[in-house]
């Protein structure tokens, strides 16, 4: 079961909380607009699956249960907000919702609370006016003013990293399985890439391996082994030699 799907079903069940900070270990760039996504789809999900409204929700603010404060684009803002939308924000929670049973609010850049907005919003914070959730993304992960922090539910989304290509790994593994080692001498010691981006190949896809924790301790020894080769200046065939021997015995032989 996924973060959203978790509060999905807190939401059914009426646990759903009022006020959440959401933060992501992703890179900066790209935490702005994974922590839009995150709260755009669940909110989106809330209303239809929950409630069960049939309004795509393409953007939070059709919705007029949906309140927005902060930039929505890539473009972040350094500036406190101002008073005047502080006052706005809360007066949001004044009324009872229009359409469905619940309100949202998003405040999309939690840099830009300073201590004059946070006092605006101290008993909204802490006694909620019906049933409203609110969400403070935190994209740059900075530090928040303590009597922020410590009224919130804290939310840390998971990174999604990309696959990891090891096509042209996989590429000489096949060749290692059929070849001599004289074969492979000939065709991969006198052409790129060099050994070293072999051996980084190896270290990355053995990082990648869990089934055997015992073949990581292994790599060290082997890797100490190349570096007292590098060291003592031996033959560059005589470490292509080992490299292909350690792949064969460690690797190929799983």
């Amino acid at each position: 079961m996924n973060l959203s799907e978790i509060l999905l079903t807190k939401a059914r069940n009426n646990e759903l909380g009022h006020f959440y900070i959401v933060e992501t270990s992703a890179p900066e760039h790209v935490a702005h607009e994974a922590l839009l996504t995150f709260v755009h789809q669940f909110i989106r999900d809330y209303y239809q699956k929950v409630e069960g409204h049939k309004q795509s929700l393409t953007n939070l603010m059709d919705h007029p249960d949906v309140y927005v404060l902060g930039n929505t684009t890539e473009i972040e803002e350094d500036k406190p907000f101002k008073v005047e939308e502080a006052e706005a924000f809360a007066r949001f929670f004044e009324f009872k919702p229009v359409q469905g049973k619940r309100k949202f609010a998003v405040i999309t850049e939690a840099h830009r609370v300073n201590t004059i907005v946070s006092n605006k919003w101290l008993k909204l914070l802490e006694e909620p006016h019906g049933t409203s959730t609110i969400f403070l993304l935190n994209p740059r992960r900075g530090q928040l003013l303590p009597t922020i922090h410590s009224r919130a539910i804290h939310i840390r989304l998971p990174v999604k990293l990309p696959a990891s290509d090891f096509s042209e790994w996989n590429n000489l593994l096949a060749d290692l399985k059929k070849m001599t080692l004289s074969e492979f001498l000939e065709n991969y010691s006198r052409s790129e890439p060099e050994l070293g981006f072999w051996v980084n190949e190896l270290i990355r896809w053995e990082s990648e391996q869990l089934d055997r924790p015992e073949a990581k301790t292994a790599l060290n020894k082997w890797l100490k082994e190349l570096q007292e080769m590098e060291t003592f200046h031996q033959p560059t065939a005589t470490k292509w030699a080992l490299f292909y021997s350690y792949v064969r015995e460690q690797v190929l032989n799983r």
